[in-house]
């Protein structure tokens, strides 16, 4: 690094398909990090008993971790309060710093100037998740691919496949500009050799990469691909209304994600979805990485002092 301070405050963002990491030392100096996830991890998290240990060496990568850093990690697929312990523990002994472990939604609320707030994050995976009066946190989805997930990028696939697939039993080839895009992503000619294609590699990043495919041909006027962004937004604007009914507290909707941020037509959908189903709710988008919510909570707890900061948060 050729960095003689060591750092501060770190934070950490885990996703499904990339990992970020923003540091910032005693001499104020921040430094950004991005990597494919699958550069440290292999399979899912808890798969490899040592991915933590990967995840370790890359943190230790980007400069002097001390007794006196404070790291956040905001972690998917880290979906309950033993799972965050358990990371925040190896995480610890690991690097020898405070840490605190929470899912990548979480984050969004310290990306923005807004607290109460409920978090969604649509990319590789997606999730909604809020907190009660009480101060627990609670979720919709999150499930996982193909189980679960609903409105992420590799959903969004899977709609757009099925959709291809059953047009052709149709005798409906070229029925919609969608099929011939999805088609062509996949780089086949016929149903039989998608459907084939499509099987042989169920991973939610291979899949989700098509995602752009969809929204290129709802740009086109496509009817099929309408119909997949509004159903998406529909079932994450309910899983909000969900939520809000399950004690979650907050007006405030702060979206995340690869997908929705980047995609515009998304955005507008969901926000018409949520405003027909509950007027009152404002929705942010999230335009800063949630590893720069991470920095900035790691930054709070910094200032907090050494009490916190081991385990999930408080």
């Amino acid at each position: 690094m050729g960095d003689s301070h060591p750092l501060v405050a770190i934070g950490v963002d885990v996703g499904g398909t990339k990992t970020q990491v923003i540091t910032e030392d005693s001499a104020g100096t921040p430094a950004d990090l991005v990597v494919p996830s699958a550069d440290w991890r292999s399979g899912a998290l808890f798969s490899d008993p040592d991915n933590l240990d990967r995840l370790v060496e890359l943190v230790q990568s980007r400069g002097e971790v001390t007794s006196q850093s404070v790291l956040v990690a905001g972690i998917h697929d880290c979906d309950t309060d033993e799972q965050m312990r358990l990371v925040a523990e190896v995480l610890r002994t690991g690097l020898g710093c405070r840490v605190t472990v929470v899912n990548d939604a979480y984050l969004l609320r310290y990306a923005t100037a807004h607290r109460a707030t409920i978090e969604m994050i649509v990319g590789t995976g997606a999730i909604v998740s809020g907190t009660t009066a009480d101060g627990r946190r609670i979720t919709a989805d999150g499930h996982g691919w193909p189980v679960g997930d609903r409105g992420s990028a590799p959903d969004l696939v899977h709609a757009a496949v099925r959709a291809t697939l059953e047009a052709a039993d149709r005798g409906e080839r070229d029925g919609d500009v969608l099929y011939r895009r999805v088609r062509a992503a996949f780089g086949v000619a016929g149903a039989a050799d998608l459907a084939a294609r499509a099987r042989s590699d169920l991973t939610p990043a291979v899949w989700g990469r098509h995602a752009r495919e969809v929204f290129t041909a709802l740009a086109e006027g496509s009817a099929v691909a309408r119909a997949i962004v509004d159903g998406a937004a529909q079932i994450l604007a309910e899983e909000v209304v969900g939520l809000r009914s399950r004690g979650a507290t907050g007006s405030t909707v702060v979206v995340g994600g690869g997908v929705m941020v980047g995609q515009p037509a998304y955005e507008a959908a969901l926000r018409a979805r949520l405003a027909a189903l509950e007027p009152a709710i404002q929705v942010v988008v999230a335009r800063t990485p949630p590893a720069a919510g991470a920095l900035a909570l790691a930054r709070e707890l910094v200032d907090e002092g050494p009490l916190r900061g081991v385990g999930v948060p408080t």
